[in-house]
This record gives C-alpha cells, sequence and structure tokens, in this order.
C-alpha cells in the first residue's frame, strides 16, 4: 500500500516537472533570442543588421498547408505497434504490455471510426507513448495509459526508483536553463542588471590582457 501512494505521488511529481521543463525550455529559447538580439547590437552592430540576400529565405515558420502536409506524412506512415516494439532497444516486458495496451486503443490504423476531435486526442497519445517507449520514460507511458482508460500495472520498487532517477535528471535539466546568462538576463528586474549580464558574458568571451 505504501509503494501505491509513492508511486501516485511520484507520477504526479514527474508529470509537473515535465510540465515545468517544457514551458522552462520554450522561455529559454525566447530569452536566448532576444539576449543576443540586444547583445549583437551593443558589440557586434553588423550581426544585428538584416541580411538582403537572406530575405527570400525560410523564416522556420511552417504555413498550414506545410503543417498539413507534414502532418498527413507522419499519420501515413506510422508503423505498426509490433514493428516500433522490435526496432526499438527497450526490453522492459511490463512497458512492452503497457504500449501494447496503448496500440489497440489509439493506433491510427484503428482510428477511422472515430471523431476528429477523438482522433486527433488519440493520435497525440500515441506519439507520446511511442516516444515514451523508445526513450524508457515509464511515468509518461503510464499517464497515457491512465489517459485512455486501458490497463495499468502494479508499480514495483524497480519503476518507483526509475522515477525518482527521471525527477533528479529533470531537476538538473531545467535548473541549467535557469542558471544561464539568457535566463537571469530575461529575469533581471532592471535595465542596469540586464546590461552588467550583457557587459559580463562580452568579457568572457572576449576578456582584456
Amino acid at each position: 500500500m505504501t509503494t501505491n501512494y509513492k508511486a501516485k505521488f511520484l507520477l504526479v511529481r514527474l508529470r509537473g516537472l515535465n510540465e515545468e521543463h517544457e514551458v522552462t525550455k520554450e522561455t529559454y529559447r525566447h530569452a536566448d533570442t532576444e539576449f543576443y538580439k540586444v547583445f549583437n547590437k551593443k558589440y557586434f552592430p553588423e550581426k544585428a543588421q538584416p541580411n538582403e540576400e537572406d530575405a527570400d529565405l525560410s523564416t522556420g515558420e511552417e504555413t498550414p498547408e506545410q503543417q498539413k502536409s507534414e502532418q498527413e506524412f507522419h499519420e501515413q506512415s506510422a508503423p505498426p505497434a509490433d514493428e516500433t516494439l522490435s526496432a526499438s532497444k527497450n526490453e522492459d516486458l511490463t512497458m512492452k504490455k503497457m504500449f501494447r495496451n496503448v496500440a489497440k486503443e489509439a493506433h491510427p490504423d484503428k482510428l477511422a471510426s472515430v471523431s476528429e476531435s477523438e482522433r486527433n486526442r488519440k493520435k497525440e497519445l500515441y506519439s507520446s507513448a511511442v516516444a515514451a517507449f523508445e526513450n524508457d520514460d515509464f511515468a509518461t507511458l503510464y499517464n497515457v495509459c491512465e489517459e485512455l482508460g486501458v490497463d495499468l500495472p502494479e508499480i514495483d520498487e524497480s519503476k518507483i526508483i526509475k522515477m525518482e532517477e527521471q525527477i533528479s535528471y529533470v531537476k538538473r535539466e531545467i535548473n541549467k536553463l535557469k542558471s544561464t546568462f539568457m535566463w537571469q538576463w530575461l529575469f533581471a528586474p532592471t535595465k542596469e542588471q540586464k546590461d552588467n549580464l550583457i557587459e559580463q558574458l562580452f568579457q568572457r568571451m572576449h576578456p582584456r590582457p
């Protein structure tokens, strides 16, 4: 019984940390872009000027038509569940069983008769399950099973240890991003502090003799 309560706590904790990690990565990417705009404008103004030769290049933002085409490609190319299982290095029997249960409910080949909203929801869950299985991410795969209402396995001590290790890893990754100049610059409360951080980075990159 104690194991069940501990597992439930770790699953909720890890789910929250994974969400925080995604938001932290998104925030860091924004901070990195904005930081270097200001940094280059101050120290390397030639880099801050738009290049006319690049005007016709892609901005990296996909049009709705491109997004639809890519989505259709992935839908058509989703391999059978057994192929995903055999191609993966994950030999965990519990996770294999969980993945098969997910595939029975959410593999794109089994969604022809459901509504569009339900089809999109299950496709997203199936993609999450594939990534979780391939990355040996028990907690995410467990959450997908729970979301789909399929049979859930008993969580033994080995899975608890694995989740504790994953929690420690995600915490480290979040702290790495939050310790960067870019993150500190974005959240600095005054312009003076922002300017000091930019100056510090420049001095590290180009130390005075």
